[in-house]
């Protein structure tokens, strides 16, 4: 086993790696194609702007070998906050900018039709549906997890079984499709919950 953590200067890297290098030592720091060798599972964090978070695996040469370990060779993929946000096919913070596409749907800011609620959506939230992805195994249904964005997933499809949140409107907190993983909060910040899923998506093969 070999966990591999994309580094592309987001800021939440070292939280994750601390995390998940409190769970396994066979963990490596991902910062170029050719780092990807041998990793049997990738975590993709995020914190920050869609955009600049996907130019820069863009301009860094690491999509196409991450797309071919993820679609191709089927590594279990695990995209945490912009990281999951990535997996749509545009995403329009502050313009529009394209993603990696491996799920339909876009990332847009969330809107409150009948209520006024402040943004970035931060703070500890339930789940419901968490039956719905191998990430939740054995996690109680009163768990929390800590949250902190103001874009959401929107899906155009019902294909892809989704974990949700409501915040003023109800929307994807997690997805899983097949070998891919995502998660809107922080899971290496949600504590004994957190540090659960992340076992959960370690035991993933």
């Amino acid at each position: 086993m070999k966990i591999g953590i994309i580094d592309y200067g987001s800021g939440n890297f070292t939280s994750v790696w601390n995390a998940v290098g409190s769970l396994s030592k066979e963990i490596t720091r991902i910062t170029k194609k050719e780092d990807f060798n041998g990793c049997s599972h990738i975590i993709l964090p995020g914190v920050g702007a869609y955009g600049a978070a996907a130019n820069k695996i863009f301009s860094l040469d690491l999509y196409d070998t991450l797309h071919n370990h993820v679609l191709n060779k089927k590594v279990p993929f695990l995209g945490i906050c912009v990281g999951m946000q990535l997996l749509s096919e545009k995403g329009f913070e502050h313009g529009e900018h394209s993603g990696f596409g491996w799920v339909k749907g876009n990332v847009k800011v969330i809107e409150f039709p009948n209520m006024e609620l402040p943004l970035p959506h931060m703070g500890w939230n339930s789940l419901t549906n968490m039956n719905n992805s191998p990430l939740f195994k054995d996690i109680e249904n009163d768990a929390t997890f800590y949250f902190v964005h103001s874009y959401f997933l929107q899906l155009e499809t019902t294909e892809i079984k989704t974990v949700n949140v409501e915040y003023g409107i109800t929307f994807p907190a997690a997805l899983s499709l097949e070998n891919i993983h995502g998660v809107q909060f922080h899971p290496e910040k949600s504590q004994f919950y957190g540090m659960k899923l992340l076992k959960n998506f370690i035991k993933l093969c």
